[in-house]
C-alpha cells in the first residue's frame, strides 16, 4: 500500500486515519473543509463543508445539530475537529466530547451533560489528547505539567520533566484504553500512563515537528523540524525501528493523478498520523501520501552485550 495524490496547492492543515466499515483518511484543506479517502486505494469517498454555529450556546438547537453530524462517509464520528476558537476531541460512539476553548478552557460533555474540568492554575494547554475508547485525558499544560482526567474525574497534574520553549513543538498522543501516553517537548520522547510515571524516556537528536501514536500503542511516529525524516518507535519501549525521508516515501508512491507534481524536497510534512497495522498517511505542501513499514529502511534492534 503506498499513494500518492496532489490535492491542492495550499497546506493542508491536518489529517487523520479512522477506521469503521472502510478505513479512510480524512483531509482537512481548511478548519471547516474536509476529504475523505478510501486508505487502500485513494479513491475519494465524499467531502463535508462544516457550518459551525456559536458554540458559546453548545445546549441550542442549532449546536446540537451540528455536533450530530460530525460523521465521516464510513459512520464513524469524526475524532478531531480544529475550529477557530474551539476544538473538539470525539469519543469512537460519540457519546462524549471534549472541548478545548481558548487557552486552558477544557470541558467535557458526555450524553448531553456537559462539565468544565477543574484545571487548576494552568494558563495553556498548548496540547490535548482523549481515549476514543474509554474517556481518558490527557493535557500538557505550557508550564510542562501533564494533566490527567478519566472523563470528569481529576486524576492528577504531573510535572514530566520537559523543557517548552517558544520555538518548542510539543505533543500529547494517547493510546486506545489510555495505557500507553506519549509526551514530546521536541527534544525527548516520554512514555508514561495515568499515573504520571515515566516509563520510558528518549533524548533525540533532532526536533520533532510532528508526533503521533497508532491507536493500539503499538507504534509512535515522528517527523523532524529540519530536513523531513518520518521516524518510528516501538511504542512500548520507544526504540526506533524504521525511517525514512518523507520525500522518499513520496517519490516511490503510486501517483493517482495522471500529471501531477512531487512536493518541493526542502517543505518539512505538516500533518500525520499511523493506523494500528503501520499504515502512515502524511502531507507535504498540498500533497497526501498513503504508506507502510514496508516501504521505509528498518533499524536494527540494539542487542545486549554478553
Amino acid at each position: 500500500m503506498s499513494w500518492r495524490l496532489h490535492l491542492t496547492n495550499q497546506a493542508i492543515t491536518d489529517l487523520q486515519i479512522i477506521s469503521g466499515e472502510s478505513s479512510l483518511v480524512v483531509v482537512w484543506l481548511r478548519p471547516n473543509r474536509a476529504h475523505f479517502f478510501d486508505l487502500a486505494h485513494g479513491t475519494q469517498i465524499g467531502d463535508a463543508r462544516l457550518e459551525p454555529p456559536d458554540h458559546t450556546d453548545r445546549q441550542g438547537e442549532h449546536w446540537l445539530t451540528f455536533i450530530s453530524g460530525l460523521n465521516a462517509p464510513n459512520n464513524s464520528t469524526l475524532p478531531i475537529i480544529r475550529l477557530a476558537s474551539i476544538t473538539i476531541h470525539t469519543t469512537d460512539d460519540g457519546r462524549m466530547r471534549l472541548y478545548h476553548i481558548g487557552a486552558a478552557d477544557l470541558h467535557l460533555d458526555e450524553n448531553g451533560r456537559e462539565e468544565k474540568l477543574n484545571t487548576d492554575e494552568a494558563t495553556e494547554f498548548v496540547s490535548v489528547a482523549l481515549d476514543r475508547f474509554l474517556g481518558l485525558i490527557a493535557a500538557l499544560d505550557s508550564a510542562g505539567k501533564l494533566h490527567v482526567f478519566q472523563q470528569h474525574i481529576r486524576v492528577g497534574a504531573f510535572d514530566m520533566n520537559v523543557k517548552l520553549t517558544a520555538d518548542a513543538r510539543a505533543h500529547v498522543a494517547i493510546s486506545r484504553g489510555g495505557g500507553s501516553i506519549f509526551v514530546t517537548d521536541g527534544s525527548q520522547l516520554l512514555l508514561t500512563d495515568s499515573s504520571g510515571q515515566a516509563r520510558h524516556r528518549t533524548i533525540l537528536n533532532y526536533y520533532v515537528r510532528l508526533m503521533a501514536c497508532s491507536p493500539n500503542g503499538r507504534y509512535l511516529v515522528t517527523c523532524d523540524i529540519d530536513i523531513g525524516v518520518i521516524r518510528v518507535y516501538d511504542g512500548t519501549d520507544l526504540i526506533p525501528t524504521h525511517q525514512r525521508f518523507a520525500i522518499d516515501l513520496m517519490a516511490r508512491a503510486t501517483q493517482l493523478q495522471l500529471i501531477a507534481d512531487l512536493p518541493p524536497a526542502f517543505v518539512a510534512p505538516n500533518a500525520i498520523a499511523i493506523d494500528d497495522n503501520g499504515v502512515i498517511a502524511f502531507s507535504m505542501s498540498g500533497v497526501i501520501c498513503v504508506t507502510d513499514l514496508s516501504q521505509m529502511d528498518a533499524l536494527p534492534r540494539p542487542q545486549t552485550l554478553l
